[in-house]
């Protein structure tokens, strides 16, 4: 008998932050790559007054939104593969299960 019973809200829960962090992380190194990229390839006379930060918004938001989405929800996928697989290992650990154990 498991300690906690998780139903479907729990893991429906847990998959969407997955994927949200999955994602929030992925913006940011979107971001932050576009923005080092807008400012190298400014010419020297507009340095500091363009806004490559902003300029690498535009980019994320507008043309790679739908890629950093698909691609945050395979690495949620996997890291919710990966937990689920985690929990089924502690759960027959508890109970002492060695074949389970072994499998996992």
């Amino acid at each position: 008998q498991p300690r906690y019973a998780f139903d479907y809200r729990f893991a429906a829960s847990f998959f969407m932050l997955l994927w949200n962090n999955a994602f929030n992380i992925a913006c940011g190194q979107f971001i932050v790559a576009g923005a080092a990229a807008a400012w190298f390839f400014t010419p020297n006379s507009e340095k500091g007054r363009r806004g490559s930060t902003r300029q690498a918004v535009w980019w994320a938001m507008r043309y790679h939104l739908g890629s950093l989405a698909f691609g945050s929800f395979i690495i949620a996928v996997v890291a919710f593969i990966r937990y689920c697989l985690l929990y089924l290992q502690k759960q027959a650990e508890a109970q002492k299960n060695r074949v389970m154990v072994m499998i996992l």
